[in-house]
């Protein structure tokens, strides 16, 4: 603990001490002696200068002050203020103390009086990490860490502040697939993308946390997208999310791995999450002499038309005015188009509908591919019955054993090929054929076929999914001799070459 501050939570004592010892009294002063100084907690250090959010922690912590005086923490009490309905109820959210860390709730700022409250206004660092007066006192013996825990109901971490009706992150968060834990994935290059620990080791290697050397794996929680301390990205979140590149954009670090087909593995012709490939239209196996031009798509999803790409689609934030009150959905289901009750639009928990008309398709308008949500709809179902065609032109999985049998078991050009040579398509061996090719990304189409494909049925880039299986489709079959495909095929075909979508 600084003197300056220890001196400002002792003051009205020694002040007192003096004053009696000399029995003087202060003429000029209204009651006849010194003005009473602020009453603080004696765990919780908060600011040492309120006026300039200068936090006690970051006298010493001086680079993570510097970002966390810029994020929306820093002015958690301001925007409480300013947005004419501050209450009681609201203070332990938008101040510091022992409400979302191990620390009684009554800490900080409800310990202090209305002299001391300022010291301890906003989320800062305490308000996660605990007291800080141990660790001034002895730092190597009190390390005070934060936890990356989030789901609902817990007592401590993001979720006690960032959850609600009107405010239900984690709520939402707790429903999406970054909310789970794959018990299947266990090796070092799986749990990068698979659990907490692993993947905010990728973002951040100097982070410390109270569950960071547990063997009990955490999902990806909040703290592994957004960094707390303050990033310079909107939402504090640790990677940029409007950049065009595999390599910095956030959701990309994970949703693009295993993007081309590979030798010496009975799953080499599976794609693993290849969301971020086919996007930019990098992503699967390339027929010979295939180029792509993507600037002469002017409206890709992740064209300029859409800015924040994958969350353009994946977050949208929205609120439903109920009954009850208004509710405000984050987006963190990451659904595009999530299924919403009919009556009052708010999101279905089961996310089971059957219709294209109970779902949601807002995103699809507001980030700015599509002029209104019917348009959306419209436009999803063309896609998917287009990409359809051409997948199943490849590959009809007939019996539904997720396996390429030989025609007439399975239909399409693939099943063909199989019949003709049962070698010509098979991973795991050391060559890639145009049939492991033609497989591969038939499965990246993820038409309901086994692995971790892009999963969209050709949403995510439909120009370049449809330029791509016709240029599959026609390589196929002049590799291995084959009869044209279907006349509706071919029209797809013709259509997509006029437009430059194959060239």
């Amino acid at each position: 603990m600084d003197t300056l501050h220890m001196l400002r939570r002792h003051a009205p004592i020694l002040l007192l001490a003096a004053f009696a010892a000399a029995a003087c009294v202060d003429e000029n002063s209204g009651n006849g002696g010194t003005p009473p100084g602020p009453t603080l907690d004696e765990t919780f250090v908060g600011y040492s200068n309120p006026t300039t959010r200068q936090t006690t922690c970051g006298n010493c912590h001086i680079d993570k002050q510097r970002k966390w005086s810029q994020t929306g923490h820093a002015r958690a009490w301001e925007g409480l203020q300013a947005s004419g309905h501050a209450a009681e109820e609201c203070y332990s959210c938008h101040t510091t103390g022992g409400y979302s860390n191990a620390a009684p709730d009554s800490a900080g700022y409800f310990t202090a009086d209305s002299l001391g409250r300022p010291y301890y206004q906003d989320v800062q660092c305490e308000a996660c990490h605990g007291p800080g007066a141990g660790h001034i006192a002895a730092p190597d013996d009190a390390q005070p860490l934060s936890t990356i825990q989030a789901a609902v109901g817990l007592d401590i971490g993001c979720g006690t502040c960032h959850s609600g009706f009107h405010n239900s992150f984690v709520e939402e968060w707790s429903q999406s697939r970054h909310g789970e834990v794959n018990s299947h994935a266990t090796s070092a290059t799986c749990l990068g993308c698979h659990s907490g620990q692993a993947a905010l080791a990728r973002f951040d290697s100097e982070a410390h946390y109270l569950e960071q050397s547990s063997a009990t794996l955490e999902p990806i929680s909040c703290a592994v997208c957004h960094d707390p301390h303050g990033s310079g990205n909107p939402a504090e979140l640790r990677r940029p999310i409007n950049e065009r590149d595999l390599s910095t954009n956030l959701c990309m670090q994970c949703h693009n791995r295993q993007t081309a087909p590979s030798t010496g593995s009975s799953r080499g012709n599976q794609g693993h999450g290849t969301q971020g490939g086919v996007l930019l239209g990098v992503a699967g196996w390339i027929p010979p002499g295939f180029t792509y031009d993507t600037s002469l798509i002017e409206s890709s999803h992740g064209s300029t038309a859409n800015p924040r790409l994958c969350a353009g689609c994946h977050v949208e934030n929205y609120s439903v005015t109920t009954a009850t009150g208004t509710f405000f959905s984050t987006g963190h289901r990451f659904l595009a188009i999530p299924c919403v009750d009919a009556t009052t639009g708010l999101p279905d928990s089961t996310q089971a509908c059957t219709s294209l008309g109970e779902r949601r398709f807002a995103a699809c308008a507001v980030s700015g591919c599509h002029p209104t949500q019917n348009a959306a709809r419209g436009a999803f179902t063309t896609i998917v019955a287009r990409t359809d065609n051409y997948a199943n032109t490849l590959w009809r999985d007939v019996d539904g054993d997720q396996v390429i049998d030989a025609f007439p078991a399975d239909s399409g050009l693939l099943p063909t090929v199989k019949a003709q040579n049962p070698t010509a398509i098979n991973p795991s061996d050391a060559t890639i054929t145009v049939g492991d090719g033609a497989e591969f990304n038939v499965r990246m189409f993820g038409a309901n076929l086994a692995g971790h494909p892009d999963g969209s049925h050709g949403v995510h880039n439909p120009f370049y999914y449809e330029a791509l299986l016709i240029a599959t489709i026609q390589s196929v079959r002049s590799t291995y001799n084959l009869p044209a495909p279907p006349s509706e095929v071919r029209v797809f075909a013709q259509r997509s070459q006029t437009l430059g979508m194959n060239r």
